[in-house]
């Protein structure tokens, strides 16, 4: 239980559950019917190029949940780490997370769709996206080869039928090596857009490109706000390393432009002191009472186990509520959605481990649990 100094929010935990063993990464979709849907990977095979993936399924408000397995027709997929949109016309749009290189600056790969919550699976469908400055020749943080663009975490339908998507990568232009792995270059974070609902994508803009901290900016996630005096305000969280504070953003032009990167503060003291956030992989939501809502995890390398839930009143300007969701080491992926007004779900991931330098073959179980959200001024 957490409650802000300036006595804001008053936040409780509802309980765990153990929702998938050995599935870390999970990626959370929630839809307009109730279905909830969890996306993650089972690991990645010794040199593979892809993970092995689950999907998993409630659509009994998230008491029980059924594993979905595709059938030869839909391929090696759906998969996300991801990117899911529900449309206005009750779609779903699931998007391979990797757009691998093809020729000419040109990244392809495969999205599915669902009318009726994983009940059926129509796909794969190709997609496309023309990033004419993107380097096309690197390395994961595996240190694999790599010729991909990650669309990744975020996609939104505007209001004229158009989506905008976040993805990371590098342009020719990122040469700094990530400080843990020389031959792995710092990313960038951009946008994209959609005018044929999502079969074709361009390039928008760059979100943010600064070299900083470990990594530069990646893992993008967006949100646009519905309500308050920034309606229509695009914001971007990002990740910079693994022991680094994550950044954000802002557009009021529906992506055109941003505002300069600044690492997220957090407000512990009614004195008005502040410290870094740290973590990786955020995903933000806008509660319906207009509450912005983050989840993130720290890194087995930043020695702070554990997954959390950050909290801003005032449209992302501040972060005055965080809340620790768990404390064993993690991978540090999360997902949150709000599931009635008030109640949020969160998923993220446990382990059993002692020492955190043996994370990379640990086995994570990916775990959720509602979290009850009072807005008391």
């Amino acid at each position: 239980m957490g409650q802000s100094l300036a006595q804001k929010l008053k936040v409780r935990l509802g309980p765990e559950q153990a929702i998938a063993p050995g599935v870390p990464w999970p990626y959370l979709t929630q839809l307009r019917d109730g279905t909830s849907i969890i996306f993650g990977h089972r690991g990645w095979p010794p040199g593979g190029k892809y993970p092995i993936h689950y999907t998993g399924v409630s659509h009994d408000g998230r008491k029980t949940w059924q594993e979905w397995k595709q059938e030869p027709k839909h391929g090696k997929g759906p998969i996300t780490e991801g990117t899911a949109v529900e449309l206005r016309d009750g779609r779903l749009l699931v998007f391979d997370v990797h757009a691998e290189h093809v020729g000419n600056k040109r990244f392809v790969h495969n999205y599915w769709i669902t009318r009726n919550g994983f009940r059926t699976v129509d796909g794969p469908h190709a997609y496309s996206v023309t990033l004419p400055d993107a380097e096309v020749n690197g390395f994961d943080d595996r240190g694999e080869p790599i010729s991909r663009f990650y669309i990744r975490r975020s996609m939104i339908e505007l209001p004229g039928g158009d989506l905008i998507a976040s993805a990371y990568g590098r342009f020719e232009a990122d040469k700094l090596p990530v400080e843990y792995l020389e031959k792995m270059s710092k990313m960038r974070s951009v946008l994209i857009r959609s005018r044929d609902q999502g079969k074709n994508w361009a390039y928008v803009s760059t979100i943010a490109s600064d070299p900083v901290e470990q990594e530069g900016p990646g893992e993008p996630v967006l949100v646009m706000l519905t309500k308050g005096r920034h309606k229509g305000r695009l914001i971007c969280l990002l990740r910079t390393g693994r022991e680094n504070p994550m950044y954000g953003c802002h557009s009021d032009d529906e992506g055109a432009t941003w505002s300069r990167i600044q690492p997220l503060r957090f407000r512990y003291s009614r004195f008005g002191r502040e410290r870094d956030i740290i973590g990786v992989d955020p995903d933000i939501i806008e509660m319906s009472d207009g509450t912005l809502a983050m989840s993130y995890g720290h890194k087995p390398d930043y020695h702070d186990h554990g997954n959390f839930i950050a909290f801003s009143t005032d449209q992302g300007e501040s972060w005055s509520d965080i809340v620790r969701i768990s404390s064993s080491v993690t991978q540090a992926y999360t997902g949150v959605r709000e599931v009635k007004p008030g109640e949020l779900f969160v998923v993220y991931t446990t382990s059993a481990l002692v020492q955190a330098h043996e994370y990379r073959n640990a086995l994570f179980t990916t775990m959720g649990r509602s979290v009850f959200v009072e807005r008391l001024g």
